[in-house]
């Protein structure tokens, strides 16, 4: 078996998983949100959905159960435009807090609205960079995302050299040290001719 396939077998996969709420959480305590979140990993979705609502109306405040119910109605029930909603409101309940971004990119990505779900994965993490729900969404989003050549399967030769010359070309640094040089060879240039 492939290293990968090791690794994704051995490491949280699911989203119901990764909704999990860790000890370090305050919504760690809540053993219905638990439940709901491990019902969510089983894709029992119909049994996960009125416990996470009952859990939403007895507190309108906390994202948590509002991601999750976002998951779950993605999920689910496909309703994408409910699911976004939901996942809105959680990531406004708690800006800093991963759990209303990855529900608002994962709800993308099930869209397959790619780069809008990149975006919002990509700012939570930014802004909860310890929040594993985000990595795996970001490798979920990799995973569904074209080759640079189409017509070719993601793990051709010529697409993996052409996934990292992107990534190469679109690092923040590359593009610094371009720049610098770049006004370094104009300067140089208008001096030597003027």
């Amino acid at each position: 078996m492939p290293a990968d396939l090791a690794d994704r077998r051995t490491g949280p996969r699911a989203p119901g998983q990764l909704l999990q709420v860790g000890s370090d959480n305050p919504a760690a305590a809540n053993g219905r949100l638990r439940e709901a979140n491990r019902l969510l990993e089983e894709q029992e979705y119909d049994l996960a959905e009125p416990i996470l609502t009952r859990l939403v109306k007895e507190d309108p405040r906390d994202p948590e159960p509002l991601a999750s119910l976002a998951v779950c109605v993605a999920a689910g029930r496909g309703q994408l435009a409910t699911a976004a909603k939901l996942a809105e409101r959680a990531r406004q309940l708690a800006p800093r807090r991963g759990c209303g971004w990855f529900a608002l990119g994962y709800v993308h990505l099930l869209g397959s609205r790619l780069e809008e779900g990149y975006r919002y994965l990509e700012e939570g993490r930014r802004r909860d960079p310890h929040d594993p729900r985000l990595r795996w969404g970001l490798d979920e989003w990799e995973s569904r995302r074209p080759g640079p050549i189409a017509d070719l399967p993601r793990d051709h030769p010529l697409n993996r050299l052409g996934q990292a010359a992107w990534r190469v070309l679109s690092n923040r640094r590359v593009i610094l040290a371009g720049s610098l040089y770049a006004v370094y060879q104009a300067a140089h240039l208008y001096f030597r001719l003027g």
